[in-house]
C-alpha cells in the first residue's frame, strides 16, 4: 500500500547478453550466467571473501540500487548505523547539492555511484561487483521495463509491495494504471524466485529476500515491537519506511529469511489484500477518507462489495515479536 507516487516496479534481473522485455524470461535467461563456472581470479577472490568468517559485516559491500528514493534513502541511513560500507547507487550518481553534505550521504562509510537499471547489464554489474548484500529498491518509469543485476552476491533483497498477486482487488487495478506496475512486480518476484531455484544459485550459496511492505509513511522508525510480519500476501497495512528500511536490513542479515518472502506492517493497521480499495492505499489521511466516503457510496449504490472478512483470518499467519529475529522465526520458505 503507498500513494501513486511512491509506487516503485521492481523486476529483478541478472546480467545478461541481450535486453528483453519480459521480466522473468531476462531472469530465466540470467540464471545461465550466475550458473558459469567461468569466474575470473576476482570474482574467485570476492567469492572466498564473502565466505571467509573472519571478514566482519562492517567490510561488507552493501549496494543499494535506487539509493536516491525515499526507500533506499532509509535503507542507507540504516546500513551507515550500522557502521556498515554502503554504495549507494542512482542512475547518474548524482546527488541533490544539499542532501549531498548531509547525513547519510556525508558519510565516509558511504560511497556515490551511476547505476541505471534500466540501461543494461555491464553498468549494473560493475555497480554490485564485490558486493556481500544488494537491494533493490529502485523505481522505474511506467512506460519502461525496469531491471536489477545480481552477480554472485549472497543476498539479494527486493523491496516489492503487499498485495501484488490480487489482480482483482480495486487497488491493484488502480495502481496498475500507471504502466503496468503491479503486473510488472509480480513478474519480477516469480522470475526472482525461478533464478533461486536453479540448482547453481543453490550451490553458490546465493539467495534472496522479498519484503512486501504496504501504505509507505514518513516518519521515524518504530522498531521490530511495533511492527508485524505476515505471508501469503493476504494481509497489508501501515508502515513508516524507516521501519520498512529496518526490515529489509535485518532480513539481510537473517538465516530465517533466505529464500523467503513477506509482508510487514505495523500492529493493528492490517487490512485484507483481496479485498484492498483505493482509500486504503493512500498514505495521505485527509484525502484517503474523502475517497472511502466516495466508495461507501458506490457500494451502497450497488456497485462493489465491502471486504467482510474477519480480523481473525487477517491475523492467522501474522508473527509478533519484540525482536527482529522473533518476527522472522518460522517464516515458511518459498515453494
Amino acid at each position: 500500500m503507498a500513494s501513486a507516487a511512491s509506487v516503485a516496479t521492481a523486476t529483478p534481473r541478472l546480467a545478461s547478453r541481450h535486453r528483453a522485455r519480459a521480466p522473468s524470461r531476462a531472469i530465466r535467461r540470467a540464471a545461465a550466467i550466475a550458473a558459469s563456472t567461468n569466474a575470473s581470479d576476482d570474482d574467485v577472490a570476492t567469492s572466498a571473501r564473502r565466505d571467509d568468517p573472519t571478514v566482519s559485516r562492517e567490510d561488507r559491500a552493501h549496494v543499494v540500487l535506487g539509493a536516491g528514493g525515499r526507500t533506499g534513502t532509509e535503507i542507507v541511513k540504516r546500513l551507515v548505523r550500522n557502521g556498515a560500507n554502503v554504495r549507494a547507487c542512482t542512475r547518474s550518481g548524482a546527488f541533490d547539492a544539499a542532501a549531498a553534505t548531509s547525513a547519510p550521504w556525508s558519510s565516509t562509510l558511504v560511497t556515490r555511484c551511476a547505476c541505471d537499471v534500466a540501461a543494461g547489464a555491464a553498468g549494473v554489474a560493475a555497480a554490485v561487483a564485490g558486493a556481500d548484500v544488494v537491494y533493490f529498491a529502485a523505481t522505474a518509469s511506467a512506460s519502461g521495463d525496469p531491471d536489477a543485476v545480481e552477480n554472485d552476491v549472497r543476498r539479494l533483497v527486493l523491496v516489492s509491495g503487499a498485495g501484488v498477486t490480487k489482480r482483482e482487488a480495486p487497488a491493484y487495478g488502480f495502481l496498475n494504471a500507471f504502466g503496468g506496475r503491479m503486473d510488472a512486480k509480480a513478474a519480477g518476484e516469480d522470475g526472482l524466485r525461478a533464478v533461486y531455484q536453479s540448482t547453481a544459485a543453490v550451490e553458490r550459496g546465493c539467495t534472496y529476500t522479498i519484503v512486501r511492505p504496504s501504505g509507505l509513511l514518513d516518519g521515524d522508525a518504530k522498531g521490530a515491537a511495533s511492527l508485524a510480519v505476515n505471508q501469503g500476501d493476504e494481509v497489508a497495512g501501515f508502515i513508516t519506511r524507516a521501519d520498512a528500511a529496518a526490515a529489509c536490513v535485518e532480513a539481510a542479515e537473517s538465516a530465517n529469511c533466505a529464500n523467503r518472502t513477506f509482508e510487514v506492517y505495523e500492529r493493528g493497521t492490517a487490512v485484507a489484500t483481496a479485498t484492498l480499495s483505493i482509500a486504503d492505499i493512500l498514505s495521505d489521511r485527509t484525502l484517503a477518507k474523502v475517497v472511502a466516503f466516495a466508495e461507501g457510496v458506490f457500494r451502497r449504490r450497488g456497485g462493489g462489495e465491502g471486504d467482510g472478512v474477519a480480523a481473525e483470518v487477517l491475523t492467522a499467519r501474522e508473527v509478533t515479536s519484540e525482536t527482529w529475529e522473533g518476527l522472522f522465526r518460522g517464516l515458511t520458505r518459498d515453494a
